[in-house]
């Protein structure tokens, strides 16, 4: 957000240097051709700002959507049935947990919701159900396509994963400063299979 802020502000900073190479009749220009390219400028700017904004409040309106979905007492019950009793995933009722993930998947596959909301919000759940159903997710691929297996399927739950991978490590490292050694993927990855019970007893205890 920050660095939208600035580009925002570098953009007015331009139209006011406008209006002073206007007067100063620096390159030629006369004193009018700066006022005219500032108010120009100024005015897609605050274009540029509005639409930013609409589009940060179809976001949100988009992830409040979501999230009432997800603590939904459907969904809940949902979440409860992915898992077996020992703490494993439940093929055949983990889906619908997958597919809902998968929207927000491709919510952000084509810019809808950003990873970085997404990070925020979701990105605790998304990469924990894909990782820990990883094994169920290749089997789904080749029981709905048994003659060539469908890497298709969750295909956009995949690659966001990868991408939420990626930032948590960023983020992580870039809080602890210079700390040594650096947090690695394969680290996060370990601290996964770490709390892998933990978290699928939160989900199973979700109805009680």
């Amino acid at each position: 957000m920050s660095r939208l802020y600035w580009v925002f502000f570098l953009m007015c900073l331009a139209g006011f240097a406008g209006v002073v190479l206007s007067i100063s009749q620096v390159f030629g220009l006369r004193p009018g051709d700066g006022a005219t390219f500032f108010a120009g400028l100024l005015a897609g700017a605050i274009v540029w700002w509005q639409g930013h904004l609409i589009r940060q409040q179809m976001q949100l309106q988009a992830i409040i959507e979501l999230d009432k979905e997800w603590n939904s007492k459907e969904m809940l019950a949902n979440r409860n049935a992915a898992w077996t009793d020992k703490n494993e995933p439940e093929k055949d009722s983990i889906e619908d947990a997958l597919e809902f993930l998968e929207k927000v998947s491709t919510f952000e596959k084509h810019g809808v919701i950003s990873a970085d909301l997404i990070w925020e919000t979701f990105g605790w759940y998304l990469w924990r159900y894909f990782y820990y159903s990883s094994s169920v997710i290749e089997d789904l691929r080749k029981e709905w396509t048994p003659a060539a297996r469908d890497l298709t399927l969750y295909e956009d739950l995949e690659g966001l994963y990868r991408k939420l991978l990626i930032r948590e490590v960023k983020r992580r490292n870039r809080k602890n400063g210079n700390r040594r050694p650096l947090l690695t993927q394969q680290d996060v990855i370990s601290e996964l299979d770490t709390t892998k019970e933990k978290f699928i007893r939160s989900e199973r205890r979700l109805t009680s």
